[in-house]
């Protein structure tokens, strides 16, 4: 007898569970790629640039791409200045100098702080075309006056959809 009550209790968490997970994994549909590279030692180095790879299929969509920080909260700069190389799949580069903003003048950190972290994601273009198929690497570099930057923890990587109206 104890058997079958304990699998009537196993399919009835499982019965609860599936809709939670269907959820969860639907929240994101947007996201192409999302990816995170951590940072040795927390302090960013100008010769350790940070890469990421993305396989793009659908030339005819419209994206948006972000770069996302993850900080101690006690980061002394109210913004770090990257540098993006693009490589596009015929090896053809491009590269671009972006400004992140991480707080408001009174201090006050963009994003999500938890403890002594803080996480951001920073838009750094919208609607952005990729006009031809295949893989596109991102290699993001450190380009503030400091060198090493401490205390940043990781830096991220993001392509997702644009949807038209959002």
């Amino acid at each position: 007898m104890p058997y079958n009550k304990d699998k009537r209790n196993i399919v009835f968490s499982l019965m609860l569970l599936l809709p939670l997970l269907l959820f969860i994994s639907s929240c994101d549909s947007k996201r192409v790629y999302e990816a995170y590279k951590p940072v040795k030692g927390g302090a960013w180095q100008y010769n350790e640039p940070v890469s990421f790879s993305v396989d793009i299929k659908d030339t005819a969509q419209r994206y948006n791409l972000y770069i996302s920080v993850r900080h101690s909260f006690n980061f002394d700069w109210r913004n770090i200045w990257v540098k993006i190389k693009t490589q596009y799949p015929d090896g053809k580069t491009e590269e671009s100098s972006v400004n992140l903003p991480l707080s408001e003048a009174d201090g006050k950190w963009f994003g999500k702080c938890s403890g002594d972290n803080c996480d951001l994601r920073v838009l750094i273009q919208q609607h952005a075309i990729f006009p031809k198929e295949g893989k596109y690497t991102f290699t993001i570099t450190q380009d503030m006056r400091q060198n090493p930057l401490p205390k940043i923890n990781e830096i991220g990587f993001r392509v997702e959809k644009w949807v038209k109206g959002e």
